[in-house]
């Protein structure tokens, strides 16, 4: 920095398609700071180090950067500056910041030199100089890509770039440029194994009237899908030549592409003589969202296989436990993988399992490993949050279960929480509702306590692809994505106790509809997840009638999917843990 002039370095977590969950190349902050949560932005000066991390990763961040002369500054707490705020007041008139623009999306740099030109701050958005020091920075992802069957995919690659086409015509647009990894991954009918736990292709894509480009690896590429993709008038590229191929682009022709997901860096390649730019979120997205009936019922065979796992490990749980057998929450979590792989159509974790006792539970992205993870005792709460990837579907389940005893506070939060996720569950909403508008729901019952969580209420999930999903989810945060007919989306409020306990009950859920009135439209969720919820800790006295139907016709189709497929040993532990309250 300081050979080069530069008075502040941001380090950031993406990579160049603004994923985020990453490959081990584009995990410089972490490399730098030793904080390993996947969001969160360094910044470095001569002097000092601070990284910004948001509400879900507060706990964790602290305890992560203990000792390593990192200051944690708590996005969006009362007095904290943001990141561009920070650096404003701490650098002097015309100095420099430098950072890797192949990092920060078109909107970001934006707001950032916006926000540093009162103080007329430098932005120099071409240096990696964190790629100058990491000397054994791991190359780029070589696993192959893999066709996905039109079987589980439900329309072809034709049909698709058909109606993006569509699109484009009816928007008068020459071309769509993608670099969102799980929109060209869904659009292509490829998957891959370049992100963990998200099977999608390092690649970009330039879909025009008549052509179709994908810029990837060739060598990932088998004959035969190679052959599919030209079959579709696919025409293949290296991964590194998409910057080229968008300098060519003719003068008279228009694009179209996404601020937020295509980087600073590719943006800058586009020629300045195109007729039109037009930035818009990516149609393809909203495309994805909404799942076709293939991929719907792929999703409910997704969530069978992955109900029988959850059940099989808790049952075991609840044994090994009254055993007295040492269990940990990393050998839990362990535990939990291995029984979901034993299913054949598992392709692996959605995520890394969460299995966080007692005040471990409290750190919402909490990550055990095999040397700091603690007993599980017969006692307190057990937080268990974790998926499987299936062909056909993407699964998310959160479960907190009462592995013992629990304090009267507790079970009074956890009774909260419950009501919070039977609220949204039940709710009938008229077409055109936004998840924004239904989060309160969620948060009804903590809040007439005095309590709140500081993420979102639920998030939209793939179809064998990303475990979170846009453009829809619930959130406080504006979101003006409506909710329509076909989503999948998780239900997931929480409520966490810093140093003591964490709380979250999270099923997934289609979007149907309901019902049409003299209002209009209106639409529900359909559950999909297949798996008890504790009913130990619930303060019944709290709960109405309305919401103990409800737990209870959930409890007794649990049973009657799940139970003839159990042996005897497990299907007895589902009976007692689905019988009615």
């Amino acid at each position: 920095m300081a050979a080069r002039n530069v008075a502040a370095l941001i380090v950031p977590s993406c990579d160049p398609h603004q994923s985020e969950t990453v490959s081990p190349r584009w995990q410089a902050r972490q490399w730098v700071s030793g904080f390993t949560g996947s969001a969160g932005s360094l910044v470095i000066t001569a002097g000092q180090a601070m990284l910004w991390v948001d509400g879900r990763y507060f706990i964790q961040a602290e305890q992560e950067l203990k000792g390593s002369g990192i200051r944690l500054l708590k996005s969006r707490e009362p007095g904290i500056p943001t990141m561009n705020e920070w650096i404003l007041s701490h650098l002097k008139k015309g100095q420099t910041v430098a950072c890797d623009g192949a990092l920060f999306s078109v909107e970001t740099a934006r707001d950032m030199k916006k926000a540093f030109s009162p103080k007329q701050l430098q932005l120099r958005m071409h240096e990696d100089l964190v790629g100058r020091i990491w000397k054994d920075r791991p190359g780029l992802p070589v696993g192959p890509a893999l066709d996905y069957p039109l079987a589980y995919a439900g329309a072809s690659r034709r049909d698709k770039l058909k109606a993006v086409r569509a699109h484009l015509a009816e928007k008068k647009t020459d071309y769509l440029l993608l670099a969102s990894l799980d929109d060209i991954a869904w659009l292509f009918n490829i998957r891959g194994s370049d992100v963990a736990n998200c099977p999608v292709v390092l690649a970009y894509a330039l879909v025009g009237r008549k052509t179709a480009c994908l810029f990837a690896d060739k060598a990932k590429f088998s004959e035969p899908l190679k052959k599919g993709l030209a079959t579709a008038g696919v025409r293949l590229y290296p991964y590194d030549a998409v910057a080229g191929h968008l300098k060519t682009l003719p003068s008279s022709k228009s694009l179209s592409y996404n601020p937020l997901r295509v980087s600073h860096w590719l943006a800058d390649a586009l020629p300045d003589s195109l007729k039109k730019l037009e930035e818009t979120p990516d149609i393809t997205t909203a495309m994805k969202a909404v799942k076709n009936p293939v991929e719907q019922g792929h999703f409910h065979k997704a969530a069978l296989i992955d109900g029988l796992a959850l059940v099989r490990f808790m049952a075991w749980l609840d044994r090994a436990l009254k055993a007295g057998e040492p269990v940990t929450e990393y050998s839990a979590g362990e535990k939990m993988a291995s029984l979901r792989g034993e299913a054949p159509e598992c392709r692996g974790d959605s995520f890394p399992a969460i299995c966080g006792y007692q005040a471990n539970g409290a750190i919402v992205h909490y990550r055990a490993d095999a040397r700091h993870s603690s007993k599980l005792g017969r006692k307190g709460l057990l937080l268990v949050d974790s998926g499987g990837q299936y062909f056909g579907g993407t699964m998310d389940t959160t479960r907190t279960m009462a592995l013992g005893p629990v304090p009267r506070e507790a079970c009074l939060n956890y009774t909260r929480v419950l009501k919070g996720f039977l609220a949204l569950s039940r709710v009938h909403f008229p077409a055109g509702t936004t998840g924004t508008h239904l989060d309160t729901l969620a948060r009804l019952p903590l809040w007439a306590a005095g309590l709140n969580y500081r993420h979102g209420s639920g998030h939209g999930v793939g179809s064998y692809l990303n475990v979170h999903e846009g453009p829809h989810g619930f959130s406080q945060a504006w979101n003006p994505c409506a909710l329509k007919s076909g989503m999948v989306t998780t239900i997931e409020p929480g409520y966490y106790e810093p140093g003591k306990y964490g709380i979250r009950i999270e099923n997934m859920v289609f979007v149907k509809p309901y019902k049409t009135t003299g209002s209009g439209q209106f639409l529900q969720f359909e559950t999909l997840t297949l798996c008890p919820l504790d009913t130990a800790p619930i303060v019944m006295s709290r709960l109405t009638s309305e919401e103990r139907d409800w737990l209870n016709r959930y409890h007794r189709r649990v049973w009657s999917v799940l139970s003839p497929r159990l042996d005897l040993t497990d299907r007895a532990w589902l009976k007692r843990k689905t019988a009615p309250i």
